[in-house]
């Protein structure tokens, strides 16, 4: 049986800067920044890493976990409101790929992402995916990629009752190919994010396309037999 672990933005879902957009608006309402996402490069990190970032660069505020925590819950609600933009969207053809992989109940499909547990459903949420999605793991359960992944395969493994013979990790960012290397587990690029099909190939991940709608990803996901991208 086969694991396959999604990450968000860039790679499931474009959420038209909301994330961006709710921090700013909150380091200027507790610090009095603007655009305090300029020159914060934010892809495949995590919720806590950003904000940690842009306490050190921008404000003169000590970076310690309470001060992250108390910014995280405000940028939550924040994000509430600017998901709701019209820049957002579900990347094409990801919620067909993904109904066929509910429908068929291929194998198990779960979340690996950055994002703070809420912060990620409410991305979800937004374009009616979250329902395809049954466990995950997030920016809140550590800061380390690496461990993300394998608290996500830990949950897979208790949703599923059974252990996985092969973990394929889908990402849109150097970040996602680098942790499921260090994980020991298959790294699946997809160049639909920040990052183009170029940068990715440099990271050397063990599948590379161009989107979901590579119609051999889907031969991945459903036989495991097929020839590298």
């Amino acid at each position: 049986m086969k694991l396959f672990l999604f990450d968000i933005d860039g790679t499931l879902i474009k959420s038209g800067n909301a994330g961006g957009k709710a921090l700013e608006l909150v380091f200027k309402q507790m610090f009095g920044v603007k655009k305090a996402m300029r020159g914060i490069r934010p892809d495949g990190k995590t919720d806590a890493d950003i904000v940690e970032e842009i306490l050190l660069k921008k404000t003169k505020q000590q970076a310690d976990n309470s001060l992250i925590g108390i910014i995280l819950d405000q940028y939550l609600s924040m994000l509430e409101e600017t998901i709701k933009n019209p820049e957002y969207t579900v990347i094409e053809g990801v919620k067909e790929f993904l109904q066929r992989i509910h429908y068929d109940k291929v194998d198990v499909m779960g979340i690996a992402t950055g994002n703070v547990e809420l912060g990620a459903k409410i991305k979800l949420r937004q374009g009616d995916i979250e329902k395809y999605f049954k466990f995950g793991a997030y920016g809140s359960d550590s800061r380390d990629r690496k461990e993300i992944l394998k608290i996500a395969v830990q949950r897979a493994v208790s949703y599923a009752g059974t252990d996985f013979e092969y973990v394929y990790i889908v990402g849109d960012t150097p970040l996602d190919v680098r942790a499921a290397r260090e994980a020991g587990f298959i790294s699946v690029a997809v160049a639909t994010g920040n990052y183009s099909f170029s940068e990715l190939l440099r990271e050397n991940p063990d599948f590379l396309y161009h989107s979901l709608l590579d119609k051999d990803v889907y031969n991945l996901l459903s036989t495991g037999r097929i020839e590298e991208g």
